[in-house]
C-alpha cells in the first residue's frame, strides 16, 4: 500500500518548503536526542549496564536518522529524487528503531520506574510516543510526496527503475 500523496505541506506551505522545514526540524530533534543520550553516558559507572546500552542504542539510531534527514535536505537542494527515496527507506527503519528503544526504555529502565507509577505520567509518556509517531509518519508522507512530485516531473513515472 502506497503512502498518500500530498499537494501542500501543513495545508499552507509548498511541498518543497514544507519538506525542507520538516527536514530541518527532524535534524534538530535528532541532535537533541543525541545530546540527551550522551548526557547520561558520563555517569556510566553509576548506572546499570542495560541503561548504558539503551543510551548508546538511542545515540546510534538518532545519529543514523539525523544523517538520513541531512540526505533529505541534500536531495531537496540538489533536486535529486534518489536521495529522497533512499532517505524514506532508511529513515522509516531508523524511526521504528528509535520508537522501540523509547518503549523499551519506558518499560525496563529502573531510573524511570518510580516516575511511571503515576497514571498521569504514564498518560503523558503514551501521548508523547503517539505524537512522535504521528509526526514521523507525516514527515515520511511529505518526503514521499515530494519524491513522487520530483519523479513525475522528471520522467512521468513514479516507479523506481
Amino acid at each position: 500500500m502506497a503512502l498518500p500523496k500530498l499537494r501542500r505541506c501543513c495545508g499552507c506551505l509548498s511541498l518543497e518548503r514544507g519538506c525542507l522545514l520538516l527536514g530541518i526540524l527532524s535534524t534538530i530533534a535528532c541532535i537533541l536526542n543525541i545530546a540527551a543520550g550522551s548526557w547520561n553516558l558520563p555517569r556510566h559507572r553509576e548506572r546499570e549496564r542495560e541503561d548504558n546500552l539503551i543510551s548508546m542504542t538511542m545515540i546510534m539510531f538518532s545519529t543514523l536518522s539525523g544523517i538520513s534527514n541531512v540526505v533529505v535536505l541534500v536531495g531537496i537542494g540538489w533536486r535529486r529524487p534518489g536521495c529522497l527515496q533512499l532517505s524514506i527507506l532508511f529513515n522509516s527503519v531508523f524511526m521504528l528503531c528509535i520508537f522501540l528503544v523509547a518503549i523499551v526504555t519506558c518499560i525496563f529502565s529502573p531510573e524511570l520506574t518510580p516516575h511511571l507509577k503515576s497514571p498521569v505520567n504514564v498518560t503523558l509518556v503514551i501521548l508523547a510516543l503517539l505524537a512522535g509517531a504521528a509526526y514521523s509518519m507525516y514527515y515520511l508522507i511529505v518526503v514521499n510526496s515530494l519524491y513522487r512530485k520530483m519523479k513525475m516531473s522528471d520522467s512521468e513515472s513514479a516507479l523506481p527503475m
